[in-house]
Protein backbone atom coordinates (compact mmCIF):
# COMPACT_ATOMS: atom_id res chain seq x y z
CA UNK A 1 0.00 0.00 0.00
CA UNK A 2 2.45 2.43 1.37
CA UNK A 3 4.96 1.34 -2.02
CA UNK A 4 2.24 2.03 -4.27
CA UNK A 5 1.63 5.19 -3.06
CA UNK A 6 5.02 6.41 -2.84
CA UNK A 7 5.81 5.47 -6.41
CA UNK A 8 2.76 7.75 -7.70
CA UNK A 9 4.27 10.50 -5.78
CA UNK A 10 7.93 9.60 -6.83
CA UNK A 11 6.16 9.33 -10.77
CA UNK A 12 4.69 12.87 -10.15
CA UNK A 13 7.68 14.23 -8.81
CA UNK A 14 9.95 13.09 -11.58
CA UNK A 15 7.19 14.02 -14.41
CA UNK A 16 7.50 17.80 -12.76
CA UNK A 17 11.18 17.46 -12.98
CA UNK A 18 13.53 19.62 -15.33
CA UNK A 19 16.56 19.22 -14.40
CA UNK A 20 17.44 23.51 -14.01
CA UNK A 21 18.56 22.89 -10.65
CA UNK A 22 19.97 19.51 -8.39
CA UNK A 23 17.51 16.84 -7.59
CA UNK A 24 18.52 17.19 -3.92
CA UNK A 25 17.49 20.60 -4.07
CA UNK A 26 14.18 20.03 -5.96
CA UNK A 27 13.06 17.39 -3.37
CA UNK A 28 13.72 19.21 -0.58
CA UNK A 29 11.83 22.61 -1.38
CA UNK A 30 8.69 19.00 -2.55
CA UNK A 31 9.36 18.17 1.49
CA UNK A 32 9.49 21.70 2.58
CA UNK A 33 6.04 22.18 1.01
CA UNK A 34 4.72 19.00 1.93
CA UNK A 35 5.47 18.07 6.03
CA UNK A 36 2.67 15.25 5.83
CA UNK A 37 5.35 12.89 4.75
CA UNK A 38 7.39 11.40 7.55
CA UNK A 39 11.18 10.86 7.91
CA UNK A 40 10.59 7.42 6.33
CA UNK A 41 8.05 8.78 3.84
CA UNK A 42 10.93 10.95 2.71
CA UNK A 43 13.38 8.33 2.82
CA UNK A 44 11.75 6.36 0.16
CA UNK A 45 10.23 9.01 -2.48
CA UNK A 46 13.73 9.98 -2.56
CA UNK A 47 14.87 6.86 -3.18
CA UNK A 48 12.39 6.04 -5.85
CA UNK A 49 13.22 9.39 -7.52
CA UNK A 50 16.88 8.56 -7.58
CA UNK A 51 16.20 4.52 -8.75
CA UNK A 52 14.33 6.41 -11.75
CA UNK A 53 17.71 8.01 -12.76
CA UNK A 54 19.41 5.53 -12.17
CA UNK A 55 18.04 3.01 -14.32
CA UNK A 56 18.08 5.03 -17.52
CA UNK A 57 22.62 5.11 -17.15
CA UNK A 58 22.81 2.90 -19.89
CA UNK A 59 21.94 6.15 -22.02
CA UNK A 60 24.48 7.96 -20.45
CA UNK A 61 25.00 11.25 -22.85
CA UNK A 62 27.65 11.37 -25.38
CA UNK A 63 29.03 8.19 -24.97
CA UNK A 64 31.11 9.25 -27.89
CA UNK A 65 33.24 11.77 -26.59
CA UNK A 66 34.38 9.69 -23.06
CA UNK A 67 38.33 9.70 -23.25
CA UNK A 68 39.52 6.21 -24.60
CA UNK A 69 41.05 6.06 -21.05
CA UNK A 70 38.24 4.99 -19.85
CA UNK A 71 36.28 1.56 -20.09
CA UNK A 72 33.15 3.04 -21.18
CA UNK A 73 31.12 -0.26 -19.74
CA UNK A 74 32.22 -0.73 -16.56
CA UNK A 75 31.86 3.06 -16.50
CA UNK A 76 28.67 3.01 -17.36
CA UNK A 77 27.33 0.26 -15.34
CA UNK A 78 28.86 1.74 -12.03
CA UNK A 79 25.67 4.20 -11.68
CA UNK A 80 23.34 2.03 -10.94
CA UNK A 81 24.58 1.86 -7.52
CA UNK A 82 24.85 4.43 -5.31
CA UNK A 83 29.00 5.63 -4.37
CA UNK A 84 30.53 5.35 -1.20
CA UNK A 85 31.22 8.14 1.48
CA UNK A 86 35.04 8.62 1.56
CA UNK A 87 37.40 10.09 4.15
CA UNK A 88 40.66 11.18 3.81
CA UNK A 89 43.01 11.01 7.67
CA UNK A 90 45.01 13.98 7.66
CA UNK A 91 48.60 13.72 8.69
CA UNK A 92 49.05 12.10 12.43
CA UNK A 93 46.04 11.34 12.98
CA UNK A 94 45.73 8.00 12.19
CA UNK A 95 46.19 6.10 15.18
CA UNK A 96 43.58 8.38 16.90
CA UNK A 97 40.75 8.12 14.13
CA UNK A 98 41.04 4.16 13.75
CA UNK A 99 40.44 4.33 17.48
CA UNK A 100 37.26 6.27 17.93
CA UNK A 101 36.35 4.30 14.97
CA UNK A 102 36.59 0.98 16.40
CA UNK A 103 35.21 2.11 19.50
CA UNK A 104 32.17 2.96 18.10
CA UNK A 105 29.42 0.62 16.30
CA UNK A 106 30.39 2.61 12.63
CA UNK A 107 31.50 0.15 10.55
CA UNK A 108 33.88 1.35 7.54
CA UNK A 109 36.80 -0.14 5.06
CA UNK A 110 40.29 0.68 4.88
CA UNK A 111 41.65 2.00 1.01
CA UNK A 112 44.64 2.13 1.99
CA UNK A 113 47.18 3.81 4.16
CA UNK A 114 45.02 7.41 4.04
CA UNK A 115 41.65 6.27 2.90
CA UNK A 116 38.49 4.88 4.66
CA UNK A 117 35.28 4.02 3.14
CA UNK A 118 31.68 4.26 4.56
CA UNK A 119 27.93 3.26 3.78
CA UNK A 120 26.70 6.75 1.96
CA UNK A 121 24.64 7.68 5.26
CA UNK A 122 26.91 6.89 8.01
CA UNK A 123 26.87 9.83 10.72
CA UNK A 124 30.66 9.90 11.13
CA UNK A 125 30.39 13.38 12.28
CA UNK A 126 29.67 11.80 15.58
CA UNK A 127 32.27 10.11 16.09
CA UNK A 128 35.32 12.03 14.08
CA UNK A 129 36.75 15.84 14.37
CA UNK A 130 35.88 16.43 10.15
CA UNK A 131 38.58 18.70 9.13
CA UNK A 132 40.51 18.41 11.91
CA UNK A 133 41.09 14.43 12.05
CA UNK A 134 39.84 13.65 8.73
CA UNK A 135 38.50 15.59 5.16
CA UNK A 136 35.68 14.22 3.95
CA UNK A 137 36.87 13.70 0.29
CA UNK A 138 35.90 11.13 -2.31
CA UNK A 139 39.04 8.49 -3.36
CA UNK A 140 39.66 10.04 -6.76
CA UNK A 141 40.06 13.16 -5.15
CA UNK A 142 42.62 11.68 -2.66
CA UNK A 143 44.55 10.72 -5.16
CA UNK A 144 45.38 13.37 -6.88
CA UNK A 145 48.31 13.74 -4.51
CA UNK A 146 49.97 11.53 -6.23
CA UNK A 147 50.52 14.21 -8.99
CA UNK A 148 51.68 16.71 -6.18
CA UNK A 149 54.13 14.25 -5.03
CA UNK A 150 55.87 14.80 -8.06
CA UNK A 151 56.58 18.67 -7.13
CA UNK A 152 60.13 18.82 -5.60
CA UNK A 153 60.42 20.51 -2.38
CA UNK A 154 61.89 24.32 -2.15
CA UNK A 155 64.62 24.72 0.36
CA UNK A 156 63.97 27.81 2.35
CA UNK A 157 61.81 29.91 1.02
CA UNK A 158 58.26 28.84 1.30
CA UNK A 159 56.88 27.86 -2.35
CA UNK A 160 54.12 30.21 -3.27
CA UNK A 161 50.93 27.99 -3.87
CA UNK A 162 47.63 29.25 -5.22
CA UNK A 163 44.49 27.04 -5.66
CA UNK A 164 43.09 29.13 -7.81
CA UNK A 165 39.30 27.45 -8.04
CA UNK A 166 39.22 26.81 -4.20
CA UNK A 167 35.56 25.95 -3.75
CA UNK A 168 34.38 24.01 -0.55
CA UNK A 169 38.33 23.84 -0.20
CA UNK A 170 38.76 19.92 0.02
CA UNK A 171 41.67 20.33 -1.80
CA UNK A 172 43.06 23.19 -0.32
CA UNK A 173 43.20 21.12 2.81
CA UNK A 174 44.97 18.36 0.38
CA UNK A 175 48.02 20.67 -1.01
CA UNK A 176 48.67 22.09 2.82
CA UNK A 177 49.00 18.22 4.05
CA UNK A 178 51.56 17.03 1.19
CA UNK A 179 53.56 20.68 0.17
CA UNK A 180 55.65 20.58 2.57
CA UNK A 181 56.80 24.87 3.47
CA UNK A 182 54.92 26.66 1.32
CA UNK A 183 52.21 29.40 1.61
CA UNK A 184 48.67 29.11 0.09
CA UNK A 185 46.30 31.03 -1.49
CA UNK A 186 43.14 30.55 -2.50
CA UNK A 187 40.38 32.22 -4.34
CA UNK A 188 36.99 31.85 -6.46
CA UNK A 189 34.53 33.25 -7.84
CA UNK A 190 31.47 33.31 -5.23
CA UNK A 191 32.07 35.10 -1.77
CA UNK A 192 29.72 32.88 0.28
CA UNK A 193 32.10 29.50 -0.88
CA UNK A 194 34.93 31.46 0.25
CA UNK A 195 33.33 32.08 3.44
CA UNK A 196 32.73 28.65 3.82
CA UNK A 197 36.14 27.46 3.04
CA UNK A 198 37.67 29.71 4.94
CA UNK A 199 35.67 28.04 7.80
CA UNK A 200 36.54 24.86 6.91
CA UNK A 201 40.27 26.25 6.65
CA UNK A 202 40.47 26.93 10.29
CA UNK A 203 38.77 23.92 11.74
CA UNK A 204 41.71 22.26 10.10
CA UNK A 205 44.41 24.54 11.55
CA UNK A 206 45.15 26.26 7.97
CA UNK A 207 45.77 30.07 8.05
CA UNK A 208 45.68 31.18 3.91
CA UNK A 209 48.47 33.50 3.19
CA UNK A 210 45.32 35.57 0.93
CA UNK A 211 41.96 34.58 0.21
CA UNK A 212 40.57 36.47 -2.23
CA UNK A 213 37.40 36.44 -5.07
CA UNK A 214 38.66 36.48 -8.67
CA UNK A 215 36.65 35.98 -11.84
CA UNK A 216 39.06 33.64 -13.61
CA UNK A 217 37.45 34.33 -16.69
CA UNK A 218 38.02 37.28 -16.97
CA UNK A 219 41.74 39.51 -17.35
CA UNK A 220 42.96 40.48 -14.28
CA UNK A 221 45.96 41.82 -12.66
CA UNK A 222 49.05 39.67 -12.00
CA UNK A 223 50.93 40.88 -8.87
CA UNK A 224 53.20 37.90 -8.51
CA UNK A 225 53.42 34.72 -10.04
CA UNK A 226 53.29 31.33 -7.86
CA UNK A 227 55.42 28.37 -8.11
CA UNK A 228 52.44 26.04 -7.74
CA UNK A 229 48.99 26.77 -9.15
CA UNK A 230 46.02 24.37 -8.96
CA UNK A 231 43.41 24.70 -11.07
CA UNK A 232 40.21 22.20 -10.39
CA UNK A 233 38.26 23.87 -12.90
CA UNK A 234 34.00 24.08 -13.40
CA UNK A 235 33.07 20.99 -15.51
CA UNK A 236 30.47 18.44 -16.73
CA UNK A 237 31.08 17.14 -13.72
CA UNK A 238 30.33 13.92 -15.51
CA UNK A 239 32.64 12.04 -13.24
CA UNK A 240 30.25 12.22 -10.60
CA UNK A 241 26.97 11.50 -11.80
CA UNK A 242 27.14 8.56 -9.87
CA UNK A 243 25.76 10.73 -6.93
CA UNK A 244 23.68 13.11 -8.97
CA UNK A 245 22.52 10.39 -11.89
CA UNK A 246 19.61 13.12 -12.80
CA UNK A 247 22.19 14.34 -14.98
CA UNK A 248 22.12 11.67 -16.90
CA UNK A 249 19.03 12.48 -18.60
CA UNK A 250 19.38 16.41 -18.82
CA UNK A 251 23.21 17.12 -19.77
CA UNK A 252 23.67 17.48 -23.48
CA UNK A 253 26.50 18.89 -26.06
CA UNK A 254 25.84 22.42 -25.77
CA UNK A 255 26.53 22.40 -21.96
CA UNK A 256 29.64 20.51 -22.89
CA UNK A 257 30.81 23.28 -25.21
CA UNK A 258 30.11 25.80 -22.90
CA UNK A 259 32.47 24.19 -20.09
CA UNK A 260 34.82 23.59 -22.98
CA UNK A 261 34.64 27.41 -23.66
CA UNK A 262 34.89 28.62 -19.82
CA UNK A 263 37.67 26.14 -18.77
CA UNK A 264 40.15 27.33 -21.89
CA UNK A 265 39.37 31.18 -20.71
CA UNK A 266 40.47 30.22 -17.22
CA UNK A 267 43.51 28.37 -18.27
CA UNK A 268 44.60 31.09 -20.76
CA UNK A 269 44.36 33.72 -17.74
CA UNK A 270 46.15 31.68 -15.52
CA UNK A 271 49.00 30.96 -17.65
CA UNK A 272 50.89 33.91 -16.85
CA UNK A 273 50.81 33.46 -12.87
CA UNK A 274 52.93 30.28 -13.28
CA UNK A 275 56.37 30.74 -12.48
CA UNK A 276 58.98 29.66 -15.03
CA UNK A 277 60.16 26.57 -13.97
CA UNK A 278 56.81 26.60 -11.72
CA UNK A 279 54.06 23.75 -12.12
CA UNK A 280 50.70 23.68 -13.15
CA UNK A 281 48.16 21.04 -11.67
CA UNK A 282 44.80 21.27 -14.30
CA UNK A 283 41.90 18.67 -12.77
CA UNK A 284 38.38 17.94 -13.42
CA UNK A 285 35.80 15.27 -12.15
CA UNK A 286 34.83 14.74 -15.93
CA UNK A 287 34.96 12.12 -18.51
CA UNK A 288 34.89 14.09 -21.48
CA UNK A 289 38.31 14.17 -23.48
CA UNK A 290 37.38 17.21 -24.83
CA UNK A 291 37.53 18.71 -21.03
CA UNK A 292 40.46 16.55 -19.83
CA UNK A 293 43.06 15.59 -22.83
CA UNK A 294 42.02 18.48 -24.96
CA UNK A 295 42.44 21.11 -22.77
CA UNK A 296 45.93 19.75 -21.67
CA UNK A 297 47.34 19.45 -25.25
CA UNK A 298 46.78 22.95 -26.18
CA UNK A 299 48.95 23.75 -23.42
CA UNK A 300 51.40 22.08 -24.66
CA UNK A 301 51.00 22.94 -28.04
CA UNK A 302 51.51 26.64 -27.11
CA UNK A 303 55.29 25.89 -26.04
CA UNK A 304 54.57 27.38 -22.43
CA UNK A 305 54.33 23.92 -20.85
CA UNK A 306 55.91 20.87 -20.96
CA UNK A 307 53.89 17.77 -19.81
CA UNK A 308 54.87 16.04 -16.02
CA UNK A 309 52.18 13.30 -15.75
CA UNK A 310 48.44 12.92 -16.87
CA UNK A 311 45.89 10.03 -15.43
CA UNK A 312 42.04 9.60 -15.04
CA UNK A 313 41.55 8.52 -11.49
CA UNK A 314 39.13 5.62 -12.01
CA UNK A 315 36.89 5.44 -9.51
CA UNK A 316 34.49 3.47 -11.02
CA UNK A 317 35.28 0.04 -10.03
CA UNK A 318 35.60 1.33 -6.19
CA UNK A 319 31.73 3.03 -5.88
CA UNK A 320 33.81 6.24 -6.33
CA UNK A 321 33.79 9.18 -8.62
CA UNK A 322 36.55 9.15 -11.68
CA UNK A 323 38.47 12.43 -12.26
CA UNK A 324 41.30 13.86 -14.45
CA UNK A 325 44.48 15.50 -13.28
CA UNK A 326 47.45 16.65 -15.25
CA UNK A 327 50.51 18.20 -13.92
CA UNK A 328 52.58 20.78 -16.44
CA UNK A 329 55.92 22.55 -15.69
CA UNK A 330 56.12 25.79 -17.27
CA UNK A 331 59.22 26.15 -19.09
CA UNK A 332 58.81 29.53 -21.36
Amino acid sequence: MHFAVHQNIADNLISAYNGSEPLANYLKKYFAANKKHGSKDRKNIAALCYAHFRNIANSFPLTDLISDAIEKNIFIASHKEQPLLFVRIRPWQRDTVLAKLKASAIEFEEMGEDALSFVNTTAIQEVLDINKEVVIQDLSSQAIASLLKLIPTKEGKPMMVWDACAASGGKTILLFDHLSNINIHISDIRSSILINADKRLQEAGIRPASIQEIDLTMPFDIKKQFDVVFADVPCSGSGTWGRTPEQLAFFNHAQLEKYKQLQSKIVTNLIPTVAIGGYFLYATCSVYGIENEHQVNALITSGKFKLIEQAYFKGYTQKADTLFGALLQRVA
